[in-house]
């Protein structure tokens, strides 16, 4: 299977196996100015899945992996068979893996399941947002005057330096629902 298959039958995968939680999921969701970007994000949990289809290469996932670590509560590395021997060695234990069946409609194979990840930075959390999402937050703190015509980085910057990690996790988080699902509009 190519990779947006793969994402189509996971997404679908995930949905079944725990049918009563919501499920709301980004493709491609840009980190540090869209230099990486991982495949799927279930947005509630914080889980992001890199996928590695057959036809890909592994060069790219230690750099993804640590940048992942310092963004997302859980990781999972969903690959083909192929990939899976090589895989293995390069990831951190906290990783979970996946193994995408060989045919569209076959079940996917859980090698290991994701723990929660303990070595989120801020820095790199914030740039998960885009720069109206950032603005947002920065009005929920009363900070707006001089940054509604600054560079996302700098907006990015002064999150950082006025939530502390627990806070903006759940900040970031709620901004990413409210990105899957428009219509949900929580507020965390």
């Amino acid at each position: 299977m190519r990779e947006a298959e793969i994402k189509l039958a996971l997404s679908h995968h995930l949905a079944t196996v725990r049918p009563t939680d919501s499920f709301h999921f980004l493709e491609e969701v840009e980190l540090n100015g869209g230099e990486i970007r991982a495949d799927l994000v279930q947005v509630m949990d914080m889980h992001c899945y890199e996928i590695k289809s057959a036809s890909d290469s592994l060069t790219r996932l230690v750099g993804q992996g640590s940048r992942y670590a310092r963004a997302f509560d859980q990781v999972t590395l969903v690959t083909a068979e192929c990939h899976l021997k090589k895989a293995m060695p390069m990831l951190p234990s906290w990783w979970g893996i996946m193994v995408v069946p060989d045919k569209a409609g076959q079940a996917f194979k859980q090698v290991r399941k994701a723990k929660l990840n303990k070595r989120h930075e801020p820095g790199v959390l914030v740039t998960l947002l885009k720069r109206e999402e950032a603005l947002q937050i920065l009005e929920e703190q009363g900070v707006t005057r001089g940054f509604k015509s600054k560079s996302l980085y700098v907006i990015q910057a002064k999150l950082t330096e006025l939530l502390p990690l627990e806070e903006l996790k759940i900040k970031v988080r709620q901004r990413l629902i409210n990105r899957a699902c428009p219509s949900l509009s929580i507020a965390l």
